[in-house]
């Protein structure tokens, strides 16, 4: 959640992406646990934007829980090494987050500061706070809503990476990485119903 939100690639943070993503995408279905339903990764200079929606197969309460206990984001999506709360006020969290990033042969550990806030129970807001972390910028947003006993989530995210990406690193892979971020997520999610 980032957050996953949020990023992803020697130059594209996960955590979000999960934040993930956070969050977390190329082909409709890659995964016997949650499904891809849509994604996509832009660039327009150094700003890269991503999308996708992932049908995850656990009710909302649940996916709303794991990608908002922030000190607990390692455990959702393995490339976050480590996560934590710097701060919080009401519905608002300081989190700070240690990813690795791999993309080919292409490494980075990065490090990014957000300002969380949970708007509701069922959408998830986060602005990347420039000069604490290694991004100039950046903003991520997750959605969840029911979609029969499952549930569908949209992660948005568009973010400026402050250090250099290979120009190697086609959108076309940061994509295929944020689809197996997304499924190993769900896939944790959708665990955590099997194990109770």
């Amino acid at each position: 959640m980032s957050l996953r939100g949020s990023v992803h690639a020697p130059g594209v943070c996960k955590a979000c992406l999960r934040q993930l993503c956070l969050g977390l995408l190329l082909l409709p279905c890659l995964t016997q646990a949650g499904t891809i339903k849509d994604s996509s990764v832009s660039r327009d200079g150094d700003i890269y934007s991503l999308s996708v929606t992932a049908r995850i197969e656990a009710p909302p309460a649940r996916v709303y829980g794991s990608i908002t206990d922030f000190s607990n984001l390692p455990a959702i999506n393995p490339s976050i090494e480590a996560s934590a709360v710097l701060e919080s006020q009401g519905n608002r969290h300081r989190v700070h987050s240690v990813i690795r990033v791999c993309i080919l042969v292409f490494c980075k550990r990065v490090q990014q500061v957000q300002d969380v806030t949970l708007l509701d129970s069922h959408t998830v807001v986060a602005v990347m706070v420039p000069g604490a972390g290694d991004f100039r910028g950046g903003d991520a947003r997750w959605k969840i809503t029911a979609d029969g006993a499952a549930t569908e989530l949209q992660f948005s995210e568009t973010f400026e990476p402050d250090f250099w990406v290979p120009p190697v690193i086609g959108t076309w892979l940061i994509e295929r990485e944020l689809v197996r971020e997304v499924a190993e997520t769900a896939t944790y999610i959708e665990g955590i119903g099997d194990a109770q």
